[in-house]
């Protein structure tokens, strides 16, 4: 048996305009209503990472809570989304991780059993600190050499804000691309599950944001070939996925990768997307589940 699971890697738009008074974000509204018309049409349920500090917020707490009743699985996504999160001290990325941890278990009653680190910044240090908080798997390893031009075109869309911009490539994971697994494996007692990538050794990982920086056909071409090379595959989203410029009437968004343009086309290219993965004919899970058929293989 193959499977299939859906990540929703939840960078909310307050956190991007820096949670500025009186802002309604509709990452927490339309933005997420509009990702659940698919979980519906596809018949699955996604694994949704969520930055703690969005959760300071009663109505981004409910809202996470209602996702949670509805079958979505609920992981950790740090309190602050710093992007050079494997870099930091360990007590500073402890409290970035247990923090997220706790505010997620008051609003959903539930731990959470799987964490992504924000811009995908892996480190040993970080893996000793989710095995030390009893995490299950983890999920920021990107093998590949699209890291490279993925990190720095992350830094020049915060060139003009000093300090994203260093912590974007204050980093730990620079030889990841060249030595990391890119199928599970288990480390500290976790399941490690890496970013998905097409096959041989140069194989390029495969998420959403591909077909807007490499084309859809391309990205479609890549998608059947990783879903032909992983059992245990599973596709990365993300908010602005899904988002268009109507949602940011009175709010800059040059500075943010693929947040605006028309709202069809990219339902259009997401249904697609998903069209290519059900056609593989594998069973939907979430991403804790998708582990524990990984450790269960490992085992």
């Amino acid at each position: 048996m193959s499977y299939a699971a859906v990540s929703l890697n939840l960078d909310s738009m307050d956190h991007a305009f820096g949670y500025p008074a009186g802002y309604e974000d509709p990452t927490f509204g339309p933005v997420m209503d509009r990702f659940e018309e698919f979980a519906d049409q596809f018949d699955f349920r996604y694994s949704v990472y969520v930055i703690g500090r969005d959760l300071e917020k009663q109505r981004h707490r409910a809202k996470v809570r209602s996702w949670a009743e509805r079958g979505h699985e609920i992981g950790n996504h740090t309190w602050n989304h710093y992007t050079n999160l494997g870099a930091l001290p360990k007590g500073e990325l402890t409290e970035e991780i247990r923090r997220t941890h706790a505010a997620l278990a008051d609003a959903t009653g539930q731990a959470p059993n799987g964490f992504i680190a924000p811009a995908w910044s892996y480190s040993d240090r970080m893996m000793d600190v989710l095995a030390e908080q009893g995490y299950a798997y983890d999920t920021s390893l990107f093998p590949s050499l699209l890291y490279y031009p993925f990190v720095f075109k992350n830094a020049w869309n915060h060139r003009t804000q000093s300090e994203k911009f260093w912590r974007v490539l204050d980093r730990r994971d620079w030889l990841a691309p060249l030595t990391g697994s890119r199928e599970p494996y288990l480390d500290r007692g976790m399941v490690m599950l890496p970013v998905p990538s097409t096959p041989g050794p140069f194989g390029l990982t495969i998420w959403h944001t591909t077909g807007f920086l490499l084309g859809w056909e391309k990205h479609f071409a890549m998608l059947r070939a990783a879903l032909a090379a992983r059992k245990f595959f599973y596709y990365v989203v993300h908010p602005a996925d899904l988002t268009c410029d109507q949602d940011f009437p009175d709010m800059p968004i040059n500075s943010l990768e693929r947040i605006g343009g028309s709202l069809e086309e990219k339902r259009l290219r997401f249904e697609q997307s998903l069209q290519v993965i059900a056609h593989a004919q594998r069973e939907w899970v979430t991403m804790d589940e998708l582990a524990q058929r990984a450790k269960a293989k490992l085992s």
